[in-house]
């Protein structure tokens, strides 16, 4: 009879257990994803954090991330028509210069951001790379230097 407490003892006590391990694996996945700064977020929070426009009607593809160790980061991305992109970039950011000799996109900028000290962005950096069949993808991102 004592060997079957102990087998009714030892079946919760597992249960236990793995449910522990699993609850810190799922946490440690998220604090990695966070350190990465591949943690999925809304795209209206990562706008907001940007301080940028939505991306054109049309566009597929919308995935916005974000992270954080030492300052924060988020990023937006998207795919459009080259048209659609390089139009938005321009209609976004007015006074920002566009370079063409860029070296991981085929246009980029630099757009200035206000230092207004709020939870925002303090630099920000738009790459757009041309792709097959008059296609497009935007790549929006921004930090904080705090």
């Amino acid at each position: 009879m004592a060997t079957q407490r102990t087998k009714i003892a030892v079946r919760p006590s597992a249960g236990a257990v793995a449910t522990v391990l699993a609850a810190a694996g799922w946490w440690l996945h998220q604090v990695s994803l966070v350190l990465d700064g591949k943690a999925p977020v809304s795209c209206g929070e990562a706008i907001r954090f940007l301080e940028t426009a939505h991306p054109p009607e049309t566009a597929r593809n919308k995935q916005c991330t974000w992270g954080q160790w030492q300052t924060t980061w988020y990023t937006m991305d998207f795919q459009a028509s080259r048209t659609e992109a390089e139009a938005w970039l321009h209609t976004t950011y007015p006074d920002a210069r566009v370079y063409r000799d860029c070296v991981d996109a085929d246009l980029c900028s630099s757009p200035t951001v206000l230092q207004d000290g709020d939870d925002s962005a303090d630099h920000l950096s738009v790459d757009i790379r041309f792709q097959e069949h008059d296609s497009a993808v935007a790549h929006v991102s921004g930090v904080t230097t705090n």
